[in-house]
């Protein structure tokens, strides 16, 4: 569902509650208009035809009777006049009863005597006449048909009587309905014209981001230039802003990645020409001497073309670590013994003096133990490829905070290429003891170091070391040993 009409069934339920309100709120005012008219004409009507009864009971001094009197004083009531106002609009005549204290018909519509007998009877009787107060109608039933009666007891004479007149609501209800449906029909107008403008403004709103995604859709996939902030309202800079600053780094990304890609192209096409031209001269030479050292030179060429094809797969696994390396618990000292058996011919080929050191304790962490022992391999290596003969290089493993330290007796690293030498192929210019050849290297090793460390989120610095060469710290932050340490000194600091 889009923004829009998300927005738009936000606003339609309030405005179907106000609506819906508005018609309820129409129609319990213009009920009680209605019921108040009615109400009006019964009490009318009913304060004539009260009057009218006292005067045609006055001969017999207000007493009423049964018989003789009574029945002569019924036979001129109600009067004409009187008739022709109950029967205004004979569709829905109006019904009248007069009755005793006992409920006993005097006259009128005897059906209507049940009605008195819903009403509470109240504790005083009153004197009817004309200025007398209004009775407050009452809604019911009477022979199937929904009514409103008034009713009103008076004293004649010594004896309380009741009077009450009622009228069909069918006519009221009609008038409601037709007041009900003149007042909806705008009110609906209205409502649906606030929806559509509603639906209108919402599309005006969010057409901006429409227009953004119209001009990401029109992009390659390599276009990674900023979007135009100015396309975007207020509330959205801070967004295309963000979505800016990724398109940048990710355009910084495939720079990168195009460079190494490049330079990977031309690593791997050096050796590898090297090897198809012995190749071609062993195999168009006569003289074994020549054949010979082509054969010694294929190797060392093929070797380096393996090193450096074994160097790009472990920074590709390093980059990815981060996300996909395979995690167990790794003891650093066990790891590093390991390695430096692995690296010990190596430096007794170079008579180089290497020593390891471990930490006194454990040193723990999660991590991917093939990484990090790739990671020491590289320090390592870096550290043998750098040291004269007879020099020193030394491996150390140091608590509080971890960390993994490689230092050697070379000729150290200025410290204005601290950062570059992480950069992958960068090579600096060091040459050999005897100074006539420069020392190789694919300048792969420091990057898969710097890529491994941050996988595990841990740090690499470089300064100088004892000896004046280098010296690289590898820093790691939360591991098992630290947390033990710090609730050891927490301990402590309670005791």
């Amino acid at each position: 569902m889009s923004l829009a009409a998300r927005l738009l069934e936000w606003l339609l339920a309030p405005l179907l509650f106000l609506w819906l309100l508005s018609l309820g709120v129409t129609f319990l005012s213009a009920r009680e208009t209605v019921d108040a008219a009615l109400d009006d004409r019964l009490n009318a009507t009913l304060a004539v035809l009260a009057d009218e009864w006292r005067v045609v009971r006055a001969p017999v001094n207000g007493l009423v009777e049964t018989s003789g009197n009574s029945a002569a004083a019924a036979i001129s009531f109600p009067s004409a006049a009187m008739l022709r106002v109950l029967s205004v609009g004979t569709e829905f005549p109006i019904r009248f009863v007069i009755a005793d204290e006992s409920n006993r018909l005097l006259a009128g519509d005897e059906d209507m005597l049940p009605l008195l007998r819903q009403t509470e009877r109240d504790t005083s009787a009153v004197h009817w006449s004309s200025t007398a107060p209004t009775s407050t109608g009452v809604n019911t039933v009477l022979d199937e048909e929904f009514v409103r009666f008034v009713r009103v007891r008076f004293i004649a004479g010594d004896e309380i009587q009741s009077v009450a007149v009622a009228q069909s609501r069918a006519k009221q209800a009609a008038l409601l309905r037709s007041v009900l449906l003149h007042e909806a029909i705008p009110q609906t107008v209205v409502l649906l014209i606030a929806v559509y403008l509603a639906w209108y403004g919402l599309n005006y709103v969010v057409r901006p981001m429409r227009l953004l995604r119209a001009h990401l859709d029109s992009r390659s996939v390599d276009d990674l230039r900023p979007l135009p902030e100015q396309l975007a309202p207020a509330e959205l800079e801070p967004l295309v802003q963000s979505i800016n600053g990724l398109m940048s780094r990710l355009q910084g990304a495939m720079h990168a990645q195009k460079r190494f890609i490049a330079n990977a192209a031309h690593q791997l096409r050096t050796p590898l020409a090297a090897v198809r031209a012995q190749s071609e001269l062993m195999h168009s030479s006569n003289d074994a001497r020549r054949r010979e050292l082509a054969l010694t030179q294929l190797l060392e060429t093929s070797s380096r073309a393996s090193r450096l094809a074994n160097q790009l797969l472990s920074l590709a696994r390093a980059e990815s670590a981060a996300t996909t390396s395979h995690t167990e618990q790794v003891e650093l000292n066990a790891l590093c013994e390991s390695v430096a058996h692995d690296v010990l011919p190596q430096a007794l080929d170079r008579d180089i003096d290497f020593e390891f050191v471990r930490a006194e304790t454990e040193q723990t962490l999660m991590g991917d133990a093939t990484l990090l022992g790739e990671m020491v391999r590289n320090l390592l290596d870096n550290a043998f490829k750098y040291t004269p003969r007879g020099k020193s290089v030394s491996l150390a493993v140091l608590p509080d905070p971890t960390r993994v330290v490689v230092e050697d007796a070379g000729v150290g690293i200025d410290a204005a290429d601290y950062e570059r030498v992480f950069a992958p192929f960068t090579r600096l210019t060091r040459f050999d003891e005897d100074g006539a050849h420069a020392i190789a290297g694919t300048g792969l090793g420091l990057a898969i170091v710097r890529e491994v460390a941050m996988a595990h989120q841990a740090s690499v610095e470089i300064d100088r070391s004892r000896w004046g060469g280098a010296r690289f710290v590898v820093r790691f932050y939360g591991t098992d040993a630290q947390r033990n340490s710090a609730v050891t000194r927490g301990a402590a600091d309670l005791i």
